[in-house]
């Protein structure tokens, strides 16, 4: 097995010689169709709404609105980002370090931690921020929306619990 390959997720990798019947995993924006919804990005924030805008019948304004959040909202979870991206080097850096100090370690753990949250709680205001701009029938038509993707997703069969396995 080549390196590369080892170090894939396994829900990635397969299983050598069988046909995989799973959906393979997407990643990046158009995650809806493979039945990936582990975090908020798919869930009503900026993007999705300028994406559907004729779905929720946005007027220009508000798209005006939600265009200026989204500059402001990237500037932020690219600040964010970053945050985390160093708490992880240098948790790793620590980690690997025989002789590191165990409170250094733990800090390091909370510092990572915090970061996490931090961009999680990004996210979460984010995505209040731009339900704020609808209107209350909009957001009834987002609620709506929701359901019937939930809806044409277990109709197609997808979903993130995985697929059955074979007994070997």
């Amino acid at each position: 097995m080549s390196r590369w390959k080892a170090q894939r997720p396994v829900a990635v990798q397969g299983t050598p010689g069988q046909a995989s019947e799973q959906e393979p995993q997407v990643s990046g924006p158009d995650q809806r169709k493979s039945g990936r919804r582990g975090s908020a990005k798919q869930v009503g924030g900026v993007g999705m709404l300028l994406h559907h805008v004729d779905d929720f019948g946005l007027t220009d304004d508000q798209i005006h609105q939600l265009n200026k959040l989204m500059v402001d909202f990237e500037l932020e979870k690219v600040d964010l980002q970053a945050a985390l991206q160093k708490a992880k080097i240098i948790w790793r850096s620590l980690v690997r370090d025989v002789d590191a100090n165990e409170a250094d370690v733990m800090n390091a753990i909370d510092n990572l931690s915090q970061a996490e949250a931090n961009l999680r709680k990004m996210r979460y205001n984010h995505l209040k921020a731009a339900r704020g701009v609808l209107e209350p029938g909009q957001r009834n038509n987002l609620r709506t929306f929701h359901l019937k993707q939930s809806q044409e997703k277990a109709a197609a069969g997808g979903g993130g619990g995985g697929g059955q396995r074979r007994a070997s």
